[in-house]
């Protein structure tokens, strides 16, 4: 039964898998100091003609998202002249890879073959500037995963981006 649960949370975890999110921050910044944050402006660069969301949907999604995460780090959400300014960039892009077979996939009568894959990879970059325009958090996320329900993905990445922003005072380690 144990082994099947923890299949089952695999299998649900999986489309994680093809998340890249990377933060950027100043490790030695105190971020104590920020109390409050204002919601700045979000672009989607996805070509208007290949958009399958609804754009008033997708900048509710990464504006509750973004909310839900700095609430819940004890940040209050001001209407204006924040400590903090969170902007975003989200979208698509259509890709395609192209590789030619090494030795190993060479057929006997043919010693070049190629493949090629054709994808969709979503991005999401998440600023927060201080009132100085000095970058404080940056998450810069890349997926491939285009299966799952578009707010739940941005609902993901964008707790993975903010899983190690804490406003708690850094502890300063005594030289002995």
């Amino acid at each position: 039964m144990r082994v099947s649960a923890f299949l089952v949370c695999l299998l649900v975890q999986l489309p994680l898998v093809a998340q890249d999110i990377n933060v950027e921050y100043d490790k030695n910044r105190d971020l104590s100091r920020y109390k409050t944050f204002t919601l700045g402006s979000g672009e989607i660069i996805t070509p208007k003609d290949r958009r399958t969301v609804n754009e008033a949907s997708l900048h509710r999604w990464v504006k509750d998202a973004i909310t839900k995460e700095l609430t819940a780090k004890g940040m209050v959400k001001v209407d204006s002249a924040g400590d903090l300014l969170a902007t975003y960039l989200i979208g698509t892009q259509q890709r395609s890879d192209f590789s030619q077979l090494g030795p190993l996939g060479v057929s006997p009568d043919n010693s070049s073959q190629t493949w090629s894959r054709d994808y969709t990879m979503g991005n999401l970059i998440i600023d927060l500037n201080d009132r100085n325009n000095n970058l404080i958090w940056r998450v810069n996320a890349t997926t491939g995963s285009a299966a799952m329900d578009i707010n739940v993905l941005i609902e993901q990445v964008v707790s993975a981006g903010f899983k190690k922003f804490s406003l708690k005072p850094k502890k300063v380690k005594k030289k002995k």
